[in-house]
Order: C-alpha cells, then structure tokens, then sequence
C-alpha cells in the first residue's frame, strides 16, 4: 500500500472508532437516534406538503382545462348567454330610441315597418325550406 492510501485508512479506522466509543453510551447514541428520527419526520413531512401541493395545483390546472374545453365546444350555459344578448338588445333600443336624430312617430313607424320586413323574410325562408319527411 502507499502512504496516502495508509494514512486515508488509518484515518477511517480512527472515524470508526470513535463512532464506535460514541455509540456505546446510551445518551450519545438516543441523541443520535432522536435526531435522525426528527430528520426523517421534517423529510415525510415536507414530502407530504409537496404532494398536497402538487395535488392541489393539478386539481386546479385540470379544471381550468375543463373550462376551457367547455368554453371552446361551447358547452356554456345557454340562458345565460341568451340573457345577457337580450339584455343587450334592449339597452341598444332604448339608447337608439333616446338619442335619435327623427321624432318618437317616425322612429316607431321605422321600427314597425322593420320588424314586419324581417317577419316576412324568416316566413319565406322557413316555407322554402325541404321538408324533412317527418310531416304526416
């Protein structure tokens, strides 16, 4: 053997020794043991908190993504949506009626004579169209 070899296994005999003399006193070797206990306990604990953590953010990010399925298929909730388009339509009158530049009777013949047009147009185009073989 060579002399640095020597001297790195002298020194790990003197470690093991020391251990050893260590270990033999009960105190030493509880103290020891009660610290290695606590070191494992901090470690499944921190493990612990990371999977809540990991787990918590996965149930999140799986959720949103659900959402974000549904919005894209739009799988929504119609009556809201329906709502809110109505609700729409109503203020848009309301200011169109407010702010127009024509007196209330010609803004109300306007209104009349559309919302006539537009009946008779969805009139024609569902009488032009095919019949789908359920009629009796």
């Amino acid at each position: 053997m060579r002399i640095a070899e020597k001297k790195t296994v002298k020194d790990w005999v003197r470690v093991a020794a020391k251990l050893g003399l260590l270990f033999t006193e009960p105190k030493a070797r509880a103290a020891v043991g009660n610290r290695v206990k606590d070191g494992i306990d901090d470690l499944r604990n921190s493990v612990e908190d990371v999977t809540d953590t990991v787990a918590s953010r996965y149930e999140d990010a799986v959720d949103r993504f659900e959402h974000a399925v549904d919005a894209f298929q739009r799988k929504g909730s119609w009556p809201a949506r329906a709502t809110g388009f109505l609700l729409g339509v109503g203020i848009g009158a309301g200011l169109g009626l407010l702010l127009a530049p024509a007196p209330g009777s010609q803004i109300r013949e306007s209104v009349r004579d559309t919302a006539i047009d537009m009946k008779n147009r969805i009139r024609r185009s569902v009488m032009s169209m095919p019949s789908t073989g359920t009629e009796t």
